[in-house]
Order: structure tokens, then C-alpha cells, then sequence
């Protein structure tokens, strides 16, 4: 049953976050604190439902690059589902499959298609589901944000029926502090290491094969990295690329605002946001963040 919330359509909680999902460990380290602002504390939202646009325009109207168009699955799951926009679009492009969406975080009062359902699951604990139940098991920005990730991924596979499809896509943002200006770099390498300390890992995305393919369950995986662009430069992108590089660059510019505010004793400051904003307006060409999609069957 969908657990509605008060939030405005459209604009969805972040917890600590990089980019799309509300999943946080049960302690709360991953939790965005309320602001303390004039006029009442608010959490930071994000347009989630921008980031699946992006997404699905970049891989042609498709959930993802597993070849399961032209398949019959019944069962469908999506970790971390944030806004619901991806398992929406799977009840609308596999009419006959049963959709079921978790999160920790409840969804906003959204009407669902009559084939999904939304279910409050701790991704971090033992799964609520039996092995071998989900013909596709689906998780996007996921993995980078929660504790012990290659847990989390190694229990997701445990769910996928045999000949079903695992299909997981997260950043490596070790791609982004190796190619940027050295602002951009100072920045991101210190989110990075306040990740670590919350047992989490920002550069699981070029981790994932190795992963799945350790579990002896999966056939070879595929794996595509596609190297986001997050500045605006007179070296244009790949016009599918566009949209994508415009949903990131207001994105991480919003999260080094609020990170300013949580986490100056840790390293990031306001005058480092700004110069940060600056840096990645002004100042360089080319810089990209690597994001990892990779999909196997089931033996």
C-alpha cells in the first residue's frame, strides 16, 4: 500500500544523497537534517522525476539497456525507487508484469498504474522477499548511498528468478576528482571520504561487474560506462548526452550548498561551494563523472 506524503508533487526528499534516491541507513547518518530557515525547516528537494526523464531520453524511452524488451516477465522490483518515475514506466512498458516499488522513504501521494505496488523495505537489512521470486530486479543511484553497498548488490541478485535479468547503475565519482580542476577535485574527494566514514562507497559503479560476476550466479555481465557531462563548455556533448549533463550540473551544485552547510567541519566550507560553482562554470573543459550500468542473466 502507497504511504502518501505532504511533500509537493514533483519534488522529492534527498537524504545525504549525490544524486536521486531517499534510501538511508537506520541510524540516520544518510538522513538530510530539517533546514533551519526563515519561514519553517525544509529538506532539501531535488526534481527526481527530471533525473528519469534524463535518463530515459538518453537510452531511447527504455528503463535500461538489458535486452528484456520482447521478454514476458511477471515480476518486476525496484530498489530505492525515490520519486517511483522508473517503476512507473515499467508498469506502463510491461502491462502485464507486477511492479513493485520500495524505498525507506514513502512515496508522495501519486496515483499509481493498477499493475505497481509500494512497499517501506530497509535495503540495508535482510529483504522481505524470497530468492528467485523477480524476473528483473532494478536499482539506479542506489548502491553509492547506502552502507556496505556490495552487500546490498549481493542480496538484490539473490532475488532474480533463473533466465531473469539484475540491472544496477551508479556513479563512480573517483572519475570526477581525477578529471576535474583541482576545486572540483578538493571538493568531491572530501564527500567522498565523509561517504567512507558512513560506511558507504562513491566509486562502487566500476565495481559492480566484478560484483555480480563473484556471486557465480550470472552469466557474463555487460557493463556500458557513460561518462556524464556536468559543466556547460563550447565542446558540446552528444546532443542525447545534453540533458543529462544539464540535470547534473544543478544537481551538485545544490548538494555542494547544503553539504557547505552540514559538513564545514569535515572539510567543506562556503567559500569552497562557491568557489566550487565557480570552477565548474568558468574554468574547465570536459569534466565528467563516470556512471556504470550493468546487467546479467540469471543461470
Amino acid at each position: 500500500m502507497v504511504q502518501p506524503t505532504t511533500e509537493e508533487p514533483g519534488s522529492y526528499t534527498l537524504k545525504v544523497c549525490w544524486m536521486s534516491h531517499r534510501m538511508h541507513h537506520p541510524t540516520d547518518l544518510f538522513r538530510l537534517p530539517k533546514k533551519q530557515r526563515k519561514g519553517g525547516g525544509k529538506h532539501l528537494s531535488l526534481p527526481l522525476d527530471e533525473v528519469h526523464l534524463a535518463f530515459k531520453e538518453y537510452l531511447g524511452d527504455k528503463v535500461g539497456l538489458a535486452p528484456i524488451y520482447g521478454t514476458r516477465p511477471t515480476r518486476i522490483l525496484e530498489l530505492g525507487c525515490g520519486s517511483g518515475a522508473w517503476a512507473i514506466q515499467a508498469a506502463t512498458d510491461f502491462p502485464d508484469a507486477q511492479i513493485l516499488a520500495v524505498d525507506l522513504a514513502p512515496l508522495v501521494a501519486i496515483t499509481l498504474p493498477k499493475n505497481m505496488d509500494f512497499q517501506v523495505v530497509d535495503v540495508t537489512q535482510t529483504l522481505p522477499f524470497e530468492e528467485k521470486a523477480f524476473d528483473i530486479v532494478h536499482a539506479r543511484l542506489l548502491l553509492m548511498h547506502v552502507p556496505n553497498g556490495k552487500d546490498v548488490l549481493e542480496r538484490a541478485a539473490k532475488l532474480v528468478k533463473p533466465g531473469g535479468w539484475l540491472m544496477v547503475e551508479d556513479f563512480d565519482i573517483r572519475s570526477l576528482i581525477e578529471n576535474s580542476g583541482p576545486v572540483v577535485s578538493r571538493v568531491i574527494d572530501t564527500w567522498n571520504g565523509i561517504l567512507r566514514a558512513r560506511g558507504a562507497d562513491g566509486e562502487i559503479g566500476r565495481k559492480m561487474k566484478i560484483i555480480i560476476h563473484d556471486t557465480g550466479m550470472y552469466s557474463q555481465p555487460e557493463t556500458c560506462m557513460i561518462p556524464i557531462p556536468i559543466c556547460k563548455k563550447d565542446k558540446a556533448p552528444p546532443k542525447n548526452l545534453m540533458r543529462l549533463g544539464a540535470v547534473f550540473n544543478m544537481t551538485v551544485k545544490k548538494l555542494v550548498d547544503d553539504w557547505a552547510e552540514r559538513f564545514s567541519a569535515e572539510g567543506i566550507s562556503q567559500e569552497s561551494a562557491e568557489e566550487y560553482k565557480k570552477e565548474i562554470e568558468t574554468d574547465f573543459e570536459d569534466v565528467t563523472v563516470n556512471m556504470h550500468f550493468v546487467w546479467a542473466q540469471r543461470l
